[in-house]
């Protein structure tokens, strides 16, 4: 399935000729590229000596690999610069920042990184700058996908960055390929380089269900169902996949 990625006027080219986007697979965290868990069979080890064992490690969760390989990454396309400056006592006395893209295309800031005023984020629970400023960054390029399909934008969570955290958001992208990234200030002062995943992205095809929640009691046959699988799960340990 092809997913197009066309810069908004030639002067953006620069953006996509230097930083364009690329498979979620192909950015994997250093956690998990360096993590050495254990085998299973060192892993069970527990059961006969509980005081001397490796575990298994988060890495070998079939959730967590499905979810750092599916989808395709947007990384930042050039440098994101914040600072706080304090007062003689500690206090922050303003805040500045800055996004470098601008410089190369000789353009006003407030075309690349903008901000969602007080009012337009009030009473969301979220990290903002010392004036209530929710800021964020303008896409330069727009996204094309095939009839049907949304994208989702999801901070890259498992890159457990400390200094800004991007906002979810759900659209639909055959209809509306232009996007900004809001996102959270997660720190006092940083420099975050070009290159480095911005955004986690996962193409969803839009269906027109009506979802119908049941909680209920289970049947003695879906209990016996339920207690099979779950015997299997530790009889073979599947549960987990090979490092």
């Amino acid at each position: 399935m092809k997913i197009e990625f066309i810069p908004k006027n030639k002067e953006y080219e620069i953006f996509l000729d230097n930083y364009y986007p690329f498979l979620s697979n192909k950015a994997l965290p250093e956690w998990y590229k360096n993590a050495k868990g254990a085998s299973k069979l060192e892993a069970h080890a527990h059961y006969f000596d509980p005081l001397n064992y490796n575990s298994l490690h988060a890495k070998q969760c079939p959730a967590i690999q499905d979810y750092l390989s599916y989808g395709f990454i947007i990384p930042l396309w050039s440098i994101l610069k914040f600072k706080t400056y304090l007062d003689n006592e500690g206090n922050i006395e303003k805040q500045s920042y800055d996004f470098n893209a601008r410089f190369g295309v000789q353009e006003d800031l407030d075309l690349h990184m903008s901000h969602h005023a007080k009012g337009e984020t009030e009473n969301m629970d979220l990290n903002k700058t010392v004036d209530n400023k929710t800021l964020k960054l303008q896409l330069p390029y727009k996204i094309v996908v095939p009839e049907g399909y949304s994208l989702l934008y999801q901070d890259p969570f498992y890159h457990f960055r400390k200094d800004i955290r991007c906002l979810t958001g759900l659209v639909e992208a055959d209809k509306w390929g232009f996007v900004s990234f809001p996102f959270e200030v997660l720190s006092d002062n940083f420099v975050i380089e070009a290159g480095t995943p911005l955004v986690h992205c996962f193409l969803i095809k839009r269906e027109e269900l009506k979802l119908e929640l049941v909680s209920r009691n289970g049947t003695d046959d879906e209990y016996h169902e339920i207690k099979k699988e779950m015997n299997k799960v530790y009889i073979d340990g599947k549960t987990f996949k090979k490092l």
